[in-house]
């Protein structure tokens, strides 16, 4: 899929936005990739808004957490 020089200019500052905030760090099962491609995925259902696309990567990123079982079993 091709994008924009604008939207790909937006999906990279997301991207690194997310990477660099401290719950991405802190949430180990996720990869800089993982979140890329969720970025990706977005972009290609037509979200171009920052914040938005922020967000949505931070909901992934929570939601793939509940997801993992337990590690205090």
């Amino acid at each position: 899929m091709s994008h924009e020089p604008a939207t790909i200019a937006t999906l990279r500052q997301a991207l690194d936005e997310v990477i660099r905030d401290s719950r991405f760090r802190h949430r180990k099962q996720a990869s800089a990739l993982e979140v890329a491609e969720h970025l990706l995925a977005q972009a290609a259902r037509g979200e171009r808004d920052l914040e938005r696309l922020k967000a949505s990567a931070f909901q992934k990123l929570i939601a793939n957490e509940r997801r993992l079982p337990s590690e205090a079993a």
